[in-house]
C-alpha cells in the first residue's frame, strides 16, 4: 500500500517515516509534502492508496485536501493526524470521509501500524467487492447486449407483427429507427478461405474481430444496430443511409485487417417496422456482388429487371458433340463469350445462373459415364472439384477463369481414361472398390488381391486413373451417399454407416470437400427443386 505523508512540521514527517519501514513489504512511504498543494501535485502523478494528514497547515489545508481527494480519488483513504484542540476540525474531516484520525503527540508505532493495517484491509475487501461489481456489470452488459442482438436477429430473419417489433423497440429502448429505414447485408468475403487459413484461430473471433471494426465506425456516425446473421454476414439497420458510410467502414476492414467486404443495399423503407423485408432485399442486393466483384456495394434499385425468359446460351447437341470431339477450344471461346455477355448485362439472378453453370458441368458429367468413369475422377484443377467451385464461387470472373482452366484438364483425363483403356489389374481394383465401399478397405489389402507391392499399385493407380487410391474410394462413396441422400427415410448417421463411415462428423466434412455443401443442405436442395 503506498502512503503519502503530508505534514508542515519536518519532525513530524521524519517520525512518521521513522514509524513506517522503509522495506516493508506492507506499506510503501511515496513522498512528503508541507501543505495540500503539494500533496495534490503528488497525488496527481503518482498512484496511492493511503494519505497521512495533518489539519492545519498553511496554503491549503487538510480539510480542504479531503474535499478534493474525496472528489478526484475517492478511493483513497484519509487518516487524520491531530492536535487535543483539533477535535471540531476531526469531526469534519470524519464528515468529509476520513478514515481514521490519531493524536500526533501521542502516536505509538504499534497503534500507528494496526491503523494502517486496518486501513489496508479494509481497502483489500473493498477492491474483492468493486471487482466482484464490475465482473457482474460486465456479464450483465454483454448478456443484455447478446439478448438485444438474439431479438434483433429473429426480427431481421423472420416474419413478425407489427406489435412483437415495437415490443422489441421498446424493450431495448431502440427507437423506433427514424424512417426512412434501411437495411444492409454485409458479407466478410473469402470467409471460408480465411477460417481454413486459421488466421483469426476461430470463426467466432474472426467475426468477433470484424463485428468490433464495424460497430465503432457505426457509433462514430450515429444511430444504427449491428446484427452478426452467421457464417461472416452481418445485418446493418439504420435511418437514413449514407453511402460514405459503408465505404469507410470497407476502408477500415482493409486497412486494419486486410479483409474486403461486400455490401448489398435495400431500399428506403418508410415503415421501420419492416426489418424482415428489409433485410431479405439489403441481401438479395448481396447477391448480385456475384457480378460487382469483391468490396463492392450493390444498391436494390440498381439490379436490372429479369428477363420474361432465361435459356442456355448453347445448343445442348452441338456441345454435347464438342465435348465429345475434345473440342477445348471451341468450348472455351463459347463460355468467355457467354461470361463477358453475363457482365455486361448482370440481369440474370446469381442462384439461376449457378444453377446454369451446373446444367453445364452435368453435360461434362454424361460425356465421361458414357465412357465408363465419371466427374469426381478428374484430376483436380487447383486441388479443387467442379461442384464446389460452381456452388461457392463468390464471383462470376472467379468461375469462370476456374472452368476455363478446368476443361483442358477434363479433355486430357478423358482421353486418358475412356472406356476399356485401364490395365485389368486396375480394373479388378476399381470393382472390388465398388463393391465393397461399405467395408473398412486398405491398400495393403487391395494390393494383394492383384498380386502387387501396396506402393508399386499405389503409383500405377494413380498413373492409370489419375486418382489416389483414398481418394477412389471417397469418391464412390460418395457417389453412394448422394443417393441415399435422396431418401428422406435415411437419418444422416445411418447413410454415414451405410457408405463405410463410423463417424458422421467425418462423413460431413469429405461430403462438403466434394460436393460443396454439407449433406443435410444437399437434402434440402434436392427436395426443394422436387417440389418447386
Amino acid at each position: 500500500m503506498r502512503i503519502l505523508i503530508v505534514d508542515d512540521e519536518i519532525l513530524v514527517r521524519i517520525g512518521l517515516k521513522t514509524i513506517i519501514p522503509m522495506d516493508s513489504e506492507e506499506f510503501q512511504v511515496i513522498g512528503e509534502a508541507a501543505n495540500g498543494v503539494e500533496a495534490l501535485s503528488i497525488l496527481e502523478t503518482q498512484p496511492c492508496e493511503i494519505v497521512l494528514t495533518d489539519i492545519r497547515m498553511p496554503e491549503m489545508d487538510g480539510l480542504a485536501l479531503l474535499k478534493i481527494i474525496r472528489e478526484r480519488w475517492s478511493q483513497v483513504k484519509c487518516l487524520i493526524l491531530s492536535n487535543h484542540s483539533d477535535f471540531a476540525y476531526v469531526q469534519q474531516a470524519l464528515r468529509l470521509g476520513a478514515t481514521e484520525y490519531i493524536t500526533k503527540l501521542e502516536i505509538n508505532p504499534s497503534e500507528l501500524m494496526q491503523k494502517l493495517r486496518a486501513i489496508k484491509e479494509q481497502l483489500l475487501i473493498e477492491k474483492q467487492g468493486q471487482n466482484a461489481y464490475t465482473k457482474l456489470e460486465q456479464k450483465v452488459n454483454l448478456y443484455s447486449g447478446e439478448v438485444k442482438e438474439k431479438r434483433l436477429r429473429e426480427l431481421v430473419l423472420g416474419h413478425s407483427s407489427r406489435r412483437e417489433v415495437e415490443q422489441v423497440f421498446s424493450e431495448f429502448q431502440l427507437g423506433p429507427f427514424p424512417a426512412p429505414l434501411s437495411a444492409v447485408a454485409i458479407q466478410i468475403e473469402a470467409y471460408d478461405e480465411l477460417i481454413q487459413n486459421n488466421r483469426f484461430q476461430s470463426d467466432r473471433l474472426l467475426s468477433y474481430t470484424v463485428k468490433n471494426v464495424l460497430s465503432e465506425i457505426l457509433k462514430k456516425h450515429g444511430n444504427g444496430e449491428l446484427v452478426e446473421i452467421g457464417g461472416g454476414k452481418f445485418g446493418l439497420l439504420t435511418g437514413q443511409l449514407n453511402t460514405e458510410v459503408l465505404r469507410e467502414m470497407q476502408s477500415a476492414v482493409q486497412t486494419f485487417l486486410r479483409i474486403s467486404i461486400s455490401c448489398g443495399v435495400s431500399p428506403a423503407f418508410e415503415d421501420a417496422c419492416q426489418l424482415h423485408h428489409a433485410f431479405e432485399q439489403a441481401d438479395h442486393s448481396l447477391s448480385y456482388r456475384f457480378y460487382g466483384g469483391r468490396a463492392c456495394i450493390v444498391h436494390y434499385s440498381e439490379i436490372p429487371p429479369v428477363p420474361p425468359r432465361l435459356s442456355e446460351p448453347w445448343n445442348e447437341d452441338d456441345l454435347s458433340k464438342r465435348i465429345d470431339e475434345g473440342d477445348a477450344d471451341g468450348i472455351t471461346q463459347l463460355l468467355l463469350a457467354w461470361t463477358e455477355d453475363l457482365l455486361a448485362k448482370k440481369n440474370v439472378p446469381p442462384l439461376i445462373l449457378r444453377e446454369m453453370w451446373l446444367s453445364l458441368l452435368h453435360m461434362f458429367s454424361r460425356s465421361l459415364k458414357a465412357e465408363g468413369t465419371d466427374i469426381y475422377s478428374v484430376t483436380l484443377h487447383e486441388n479443387q472439384y467442379p461442384y464446389p467451385v460452381i456452388r461457392g464461387a463468390e464471383t462470376l470472373q472467379d468461375l469462370a477463369d476456374w472452368f476455363v482452366g478446368w476443361i483442358p484438364v477434363f479433355m486430357a483425363y478423358k482421353r486418358q481414361h475412356g472406356k476399356d483403356k485401364l490395365r485389368p489389374e486396375i480394373q479388378t481394383v476399381i470393382r472390388i472398390i465398388t463393391e465393397q465401399y461399405h467395408l473398412p478397405m486398405k491398400v495393403a489389402d487391395l494390393a494383394s488381391k492383384v498380386g502387387y507391392t501396396e506402393n508399386y499399385l499405389s503409383i500405377l493407380f494413380k498413373k492409370e486413373t489419375g486418382k489416389t487410391i483414398t481418394d477412389y474410394i471417397t469418391n464412390i462413396r460418395m457417389k453412394n451417399a448422394r443417393e441415399l441422400l435422396k431418401n428422406p427415410d435415411y437419418k444422416i448417421f445411418e447413410i454415414s454407416e451405410r457408405i463405410g463411415y463410423a463417424d458422421p462428423n467425418h462423413f460431413s466434412r469429405s461430403f462438403k470437400q466434394l460436393e460443396g455443401m454439407y449433406p443435410t443442405e444437399f437434402r434440402k436442395m434436392y427436395f426443394g427443386h422436387r417440389t418447386s
